[in-house]
């Protein structure tokens, strides 16, 4: 059900802070590999809907959640809902890595309790293998990337660069194409930084991700080892055509 997203890539999708279903509908019209709903920092859970995730499955884009906290209800809502996969924020150490594992998992193997399933989804079926993506984001995960990439069970070490440079330095890392280019200020912290969790990725089989936010930066990404992506978020899309059609109209 979610092979296509385990490799080798690249995998390429869109960020969503919205949970609107008119803005799903636009975004899936191009077939991006997957749709990522922040409710860590957009719309939260209680805005998500199963007939979502049904729409998405039916466009062919799978529909993945990133939640609030590494905690399991958080994440087994999610599931219940019919993501396809959770990306689970500030996960510092292979314990923590470990405990948000086992909440994709029924017993014996895990944490999460068996509820309500959406009716596309047979929760206990061999096939189903929800995506697990973990967030390196700190300073502290930075040092045990290591460990965490070895957490049997997870797909995806996913770099959340804003937090990962206000970890670092005190500055956010969100323009990846000024770390890239080096323009940056913490350019070569963040780019040793990247560096390490691709390498920790590619010895482990894990997929290693970067939050780009523009087409022209994936493919940088892409160019230094990365296989997952989100290539544009719905609410900074908007703002930026908008401002740019009202600034050509006043000049």
């Amino acid at each position: 059900m979610t092979d296509s997203l385990r490799g080798p890539g690249p995998v390429h999708g869109f960020w969503s802070t919205t949970a609107s279903s008119w803005v799903i509908e636009i975004a899936c019209v191009d077939r991006p590999d997957f749709l990522c709903f922040d409710a860590q920092h957009g719309r939260g859970l209680d805005q998500l809907t199963t007939t979502m995730f049904s729409a998405l499955a039916g466009s062919g884009v799978h529909g993945m959640v990133r939640v609030p906290v590494n905690d399991p209800s958080e994440i087994g809502r999610a599931l219940d809902l019919g993501a396809s996969g959770v990306m689970v924020p500030m996960v510092n150490n292979a314990a923590e890595a470990q405990q948000a594992v086992r909440a994709f998992k029924y017993a014996p193997d895990g944490d999460r309790s068996y509820g309500m399933q959406t009716p596309r989804i047979d929760a206990l079926a061999t096939e189903y293998r929800p995506i697990c993506a973990i967030q390196i984001e700190t300073a502290e995960a930075l040092s045990n990337v290591d460990a965490i990439a070895g957490v049997e069970g997870i797909d995806w070490l996913y770099i959340g660069p804003a937090d990962l440079g206000l970890s670092i330095g005190g500055v956010s890392g969100s323009d990846v194409q000024a770390v890239f280019n080096g323009s940056h200020s913490l350019a070569n912290e963040l780019t040793e930084s990247f560096t390490a969790v691709v390498s920790a990725c590619q010895s482990n089989g894990v997929l290693p991700g970067l939050h780009c936010s523009s087409g022209e930066a994936t493919r940088v990404a892409q160019d230094h080892g990365f296989r997952v992506a989100s290539v544009a978020t719905d609410a900074s899309e908007m703002r930026a055509g908008m401002s740019r059609q009202l600034k050509q109209a006043r000049q």
